[in-house]
């Protein structure tokens, strides 16, 4: 069993009733090639994406109605999810080789896996390939939805399930170049002697990767070696070649990240992500396992757009001082107008609604407690069930 293995015990009541076993797919197979679209570049580059069923065995004096096609399908399920676990990249389709003249592949159909065709009849040995005259049945299943398609786009998702989710961005009809343009601004703060990737290379694909579903640097440098030769254009790589996850890693590190959080928020704002009529939340919060050098943690105030989930800005709030503090700063550098900013209540300010309505031409929402009970009784001597939304656009 080559390359990136998987090995499963399937039991019933603490008894082995069958394993099963999962490698590195197979280099050639014309009728996937085919099935899946790519070139011998794309191919190349994400194969480790597609995982062989290279051993299935029902042990001889188990007899359990339906059991394979059931140890097959829960195997599916969880598959993915493993190999991401431990190898640190999902895979999105599966497949298998059946000598046709001894099994029918029964279980494989009942699992609704794909017959693609047979194989041309070829044994490997060593760098060699040889006719054996046994050509083998081929079957796929796509581990996710959209699975042949992501193995042929210009750009991969990552991220095992979250190809299911929807809300992420497509990165197949994202303008990359704008992208690419506005962070060629940013300092970089490497020496120039021994640079072998561009800053504004490396910070473009660790966008897209995160759009795209990558939750860590293991993950974005595995979406940049899935990249395509012209996609790697696209980002300015040389020669054709990405960073490593190393690079991207201490780069990411290194970078003004105020900076850099400014150029990607605004940048989020140009993609069709319109702020007119939108919810932006602003909440705080303190950041898991970090440190800010004085033995406390890092606590930072975002802006989020309600629907897509998206962070358009965030600002550190300094120890001594409250997020009341740092609205301002953070909505200084965005396009609110038009965008309703829904807050808790501890930004139940004057200062701040006169903030959002007067400078940035937004509306707000915020929650209003029993400790302000000046402003709790105002609110309920004006009665406003009594009077319905207004359609004026005078605020």
């Amino acid at each position: 069993m080559p390359g990136e293995l998987l090995r499963y015990v399937a039991t019933v009541n603490d008894e082995w009733v069958a394993v099963i076993g999962w490698s590195s797919a197979a280099l050639k197979c014309s009728a996937r090639d085919k099935y899946i679209g790519w070139d011998e570049d794309k191919k190349l580059k994400r194969l480790h994406y597609v995982t062989n069923n290279v051993r299935f065995l029902i042990l001889p004096w188990i007899k359990i109605k339906n059991l394979a096609s059931k140890v097959l399908a829960l195997n599916l399920r969880r598959l993915s999810s493993d190999y991401e676990a431990i190898y640190g990249h999902p895979v999105y389709l599966a497949e298998t080789f059946v000598d046709l003249s001894l099994h029918k592949g029964t279980c494989y159909k009942a699992s609704n896996w794909l017959y693609l065709g047979q194989t041309r009849g070829y044994s490997k040995n060593g760098k060699r390939y040889y006719p054996n005259g046994k050509p083998k049945g081929v079957f796929v299943y796509p581990l996710l939805k959209g699975s042949k398609e992501a193995l042929s786009a210009e750009f991969l998702p990552t991220g095992g399930k979250r190809m299911t989710e929807g809300g992420l961005i497509s990165m197949n009809e994202m303008p990359v170049e704008r992208l690419v343009d506005i962070i060629s601004r940013i300092t970089d703060p490497r020496k120039r002697r021994g640079i072998r990737h561009q800053l504004v290379s490396i910070l473009s694909i660790a966008v897209c990767a995160v759009l795209c579903g990558a939750r860590s640097f293991i993950g974005i440098g595995e979406w940049a070696k899935g990249l395509s030769k012209e996609a790697l254009k696209r980002f300015g790589c040389r020669r054709g070649r990405p960073p490593s996850e190393p690079t991207i890693r201490r780069v990411l590190q290194r970078i003004d990240v105020v900076e850099f959080d400014r150029a990607i928020g605004n940048w989020l704002i140009t993609q069709g992500l319109s702020l007119e009529g939108k919810g932006i939340a602003v909440d705080g919060k303190t950041l898991r396992g970090s440190n800010d050098g004085d033995g406390g943690r890092v606590h930072l105030l975002s802006a989020i757009i309600h629907k897509e989930g998206v962070v358009i800005g965030q600002k550190r709030v300094a120890n001594k001082t409250n997020e009341i503090k740092v609205v301002e700063p953070l909505f200084d550098d965005l396009e609110i107008k038009g965008a309703v900013v829904t807050g808790d209540a501890l930004l139940a300010q004057k200062e701040i609604a006169e903030y959002i309505v007067r400078e940035k031409r937004a509306d707000y929402v915020v929650t209003v407690k029993a400790n302000q009970e000046t402003l709790l009784k105002d609110i309920k001597d004006l009665k406003l069930e009594s009077f319905p939304p207004s359609t004026h656009n005078d605020r």
